[in-house]
Order: structure tokens, then sequence, then C-alpha cells
């Protein structure tokens, strides 16, 4: 029962933190935004949030791994379009903080984020095929999520426009035929 009690507490910590941080990434930029800062705002003590998260990057790190696991998810062979579309959409709804994610000096904490994800994606699902790529993985990795998030970003600072059905359609294409041709042997080159 103990365990059950500490697990309900670990989650809701981790929540009141998390939410804390959003909400002030809603009110203010990133770098304005410090520990102590969150800690009131959740109601709790700075050991604590130190328990849970080793620092600010790390709640940030946390609060992208969901949206950014969706667009990871992009070049995998399971179609994701669907869930894609609703995150683009979200992203819209919400692009002025978007745009301070994905641009500025978040930007390379997010794309590590995203990076991290895919090379995940990439051991665990074995999406390397049989003989592996023809480069290492994390730089796969890299030119994936790079090829990902620069055309979400140039869409919500209005560099071109598309609808969120379309842009999800070929971040799909074009992250599962990079896999593909990444792969040393792909089903291009097998007879």
């Amino acid at each position: 029962m103990k365990q059950a009690t500490d697990d309900r507490r670990v989650r809701r910590t981790r929540k009141a933190v998390l939410d804390a941080f959003f909400g002030l990434v809603l009110e203010r930029r990133y770098d304005e935004i410090k520990v102590d800062d969150i800690v009131e705002r959740a109601r709790v003590g700075r050991s604590t949030l130190y328990e849970h998260f080793p620092g600010k990057d790390a709640i940030l790190a946390t609060s992208l791994r969901g949206p950014l696991g969706v667009l990871a998810d992009a070049m995998r062979p399971t179609d994701n379009t669907a869930r894609l579309v609703a995150l683009l959409e979200h992203f819209w709804s919400n692009r002025a903080l978007s745009r301070g994610i994905f641009i500025g000096p978040v930007r390379r904490k997010a794309i590590a984020v995203l990076i991290g994800l895919i090379e995940q994606r990439l051991k665990t699902d074995r999406l390397r095929g049989p003989d592996g790529f023809i480069i290492p993985v994390r730089l796969a990795a890299i030119q994936l999520a790079e090829g990902m998030l620069a055309p979400v970003t140039a869409w919500l600072v209005g560099e071109s426009h598309c609808s969120a059905e379309a842009l999800a359609l070929a971040l799909r294409k074009t992250s599962t035929a990079t896999v593909e041709a990444l792969c040393r042997r792909s089903s291009t080159t097998r007879s």
C-alpha cells in the first residue's frame, strides 16, 4: 500500500512541477524562468524539485517528450498521420509558444530531445535494416530530426503556407524515405 501512495505522490509532484513550468512558459521567455519561480508556482520545496528533475532544462525536456515523440514516430512504418495532424494543429493554435520552442536558444534543447527520441526508436525498432545504416545511428537521428523540425518551424513562422494535413503527410513520407535511404541495403538495391 505504501508503494501505491508513494507512486501517487511522485506523479502528483511531477505533475505540479510540469504544470507550473508550463504556466510560466506561457507568461515568460524560457531564459527568464528561474527554478525558484517553478518551485514557488508548484508549491514544492527546492530539494523536492531536484529529487524529480536535475534542473530547468530537464523539466523542459520532459515536457517536450510527448509532443516530440509524435514527431519522432513519423519515421516508423506505422502510419501516425492523424496524430501528426493533431500535433501540428496544436502547434499552430499555440504559435507564439511553439515558435519560442523551435527558434532561438530553446531550439537547441528541443532538437536534442527530438534527436534522442529518434535515436532511441532507431535502435529499439531495428529500423536500421539487417545490415545497419550507412552512417552512425546518432548521425542518422540528427539528419532525421533536422529534416522534421526545419519545415515545421518554417511553417509556424509563416515562411510558407499549407494545411496541417499536407505537412503531416510530407513529414511522414520524407522521414520514412530517409530511413529507407540510409539503410545499407534499401529496397531499391535489393534483388
